[in-house]
């Protein structure tokens, strides 16, 4: 991207959701809101003008040995407990099994390594970003991998808070008013209008701030104030970067 493009760039914050994927974009142009739930993954990258910024919560980059450094950076800076948030993909041959024993079994024979259950119920949208990613090597300039704990962290961190990652949990309502009140900072009005017309069978209510919290962090990406992890990116085998921004 040119610096003279990315003051206007239209944002994209990106989660999965039960029906696909959970979209917040921010026009570059007149910084309106507005949301909608997409199939794939690909429909995105149509919709997106050429010189959109896309953060998306999900793994981007496979390692052929399993670990990755942005995973192992980013469990370390949120600490205990939300570094268990951060979930390492499987290898590649992984992705395509259909049953949990199968890829563990798979992934095992690759990296010496089992994989987690939450990164196995995951695997089909890993898939699906990394064969577009894959498939449209442009893309890879504009789609960056994020992570919601650490949009939330960096935000309070902004705030004059702590750096490491939030104690609560979302899934409790201290947690979720925690993050939603630094969302509502943020954006205003537009997260609530998102949770009032989210439908229940598409997403959750944690979908839609995931989604905006890695909004925010597109926001840093497009203005070149994000961080990422590590400092030195790394690529997989397919030349595609592992690096997580925030």
């Amino acid at each position: 991207m040119k610096n003279e493009l990315d003051a206007q760039a239209d944002l994209f914050g990106v989660d999965g959701c039960r029906a696909g994927w959970f979209v917040a974009k921010q026009c570059g142009r007149t910084g309106y809101i507005s949301t909608r739930v997409i199939g794939r993954f690909e429909d995105l990258l149509d919709w997106a003008r050429d010189r959109a910024v896309v953060a998306v919560d999900i793994p981007i980059g496979l390692a052929s040995n399993g670990s990755r450094a942005c995973d192992t950076h980013a469990r370390r800076l949120l600490g205990r407990p939300r570094a268990s948030s951060v979930f390492s993909p499987p290898t590649r041959a992984a992705l395509t099994a259909s049953t949990y024993e199968d890829a563990c079994a798979i992934n095992h024979a690759e990296s010496g390594k089992r994989i987690s259950i939450q990164a196995f119920h995951i695997r089909s949208k890993i898939a699906e970003v990394d064969a577009v990613l894959r498939m449209r090597a442009g893309s890879r300039a504009r789609v960056f991998e994020a992570h919601p704990e650490l949009s939330f962290m960096h935000l309070r961190m902004q705030e004059g808070g702590p750096a490491h990652g939030l104690r609560e949990s979302k899934a409790h309502a201290c947690g979720f008013a925690l993050r939603h009140a630094m969302l509502v900072r943020c954006f205003g009005s537009a997260i609530d209008a998102a949770l009032a017309t989210r439908k229940p069978a598409q997403a959750t209510r944690d979908d839609v701030l995931d989604a905006f919290a890695v909004l925010w962090s597109a926001r840093r990406i497009a203005l070149r104030e994000a961080l990422h992890v590590p400092e030195t990116i790394q690529t997989d085998a397919a030349g595609i970067p592992m690096a997580i921004y925030c």
